[in-house]
């Protein structure tokens, strides 16, 4: 594969440059370059860190690797700069179409990149096929934790929640103590294990990132917490400026990776146990 090419793109820049418009598969091939937009501080997911890239850049270069054209990494501040950047592809996207809309990001305060509806451009943003399913735990030491499924059941507790997510709407309803202070799900598990809080509700690539990166903290999981709707989110990748053809190939070049268990293998590297779309 061609070398990789990394193009930081600065606040200032952004905001007053023009829009760069993403493209079809034959324009990709075409320039002999994927354009990938990734947030530059955001393990596990992404990294400007070549020791820890990411599972979303790895991914990203396998994709480019399957396409037979290098990989250029535009470097976000926020993932709404993606529009001016002219990104091909954004590595994280709410994947089935029915899908409530009111679902949040996997860390709870901003909506997830969705596919978008809008006719203003030729070809509107598109999700791929699903490639895995992100969950939502209870995370805390084992005596506290286990068996708690239910909001009964941790009503006595206080709780760390994301501002804005579900379970931050839940809390509130449930009137359980909660805190909100934690800007990342990184702070928020940390928060977990230093005794901030009781526990905290938890994505699924934060909890076993947070257990690869700290073997000597126990922290336990309910993975079958009743948030009283589902909470699961399959995530595909988000294509920007794709015609139809680029869409089947994209999903293609997927599912021959799902086959070949290189996408569950990328998830792995970073001990996160991967959990098939549904």
């Amino acid at each position: 594969m061609k070398n990789l090419i990394l193009i930081s793109i600065f606040l200032s820049l952004i905001l007053s440059s023009k829009v760069i418009f993403a493209g079809t598969i034959d324009e990709i091939n075409k320039r002999g370059a994927l354009r990938v937009c990734a947030l530059a501080d955001r393990l596990p997911f992404s990294s400007r860190d070549t020791s820890a890239k990411g599972f979303q850049i790895e991914l990203a270069e396998e994709i480019a690797k399957d396409l037979g054209v290098s990989l250029e990494i535009t470097w976000l501040r926020y993932r709404f700069h993606a529009r001016k950047a002219g990104c091909d592809m954004m590595m994280e996207a709410v994947s089935k179409k029915d899908d409530d809309e009111n679902k949040r990001d996997i860390e709870g305060a901003r909506p997830l990149t969705r596919a978008s509806d809008s006719e203003k451009r030729k070809f509107p943003p598109t999700a791929s096929i699903p490639i895995i399913m992100l969950e939502t735990y209870l995370v805390g030491p084992k005596e506290l934790v286990d068996g708690n499924n239910s909001l009964k059941s941790i009503k006595r507790m206080n709780i760390g929640v994301m501002r804005g997510t579900w379970a931050h709407m839940l809390m509130q309803k449930a009137k359980i103590k909660h805190r909100t202070k934690f800007v990342t799900e990184s702070e928020l598990i940390q928060g977990v294990a230093d005794g901030e809080v009781d526990a905290a509700f938890i994505s699924s690539p934060h909890y076993w990132w947070f257990l690869k990166n700290n073997p000597s903290i126990s922290l336990s999981a309910v993975r079958d917490f009743n948030f009283t709707r589902d909470v699961s989110l399959n995530v595909g990748v988000l294509l920007r400026g794709a015609d139809q053809l680029t869409v089947d190939k994209i999903n293609n070049v997927l599912s021959d990776m799902l086959d070949r268990n290189v996408i569950q293998n990328i998830y792995s590297n970073y001990g996160i146990e991967y959990v098939a779309p549904k």
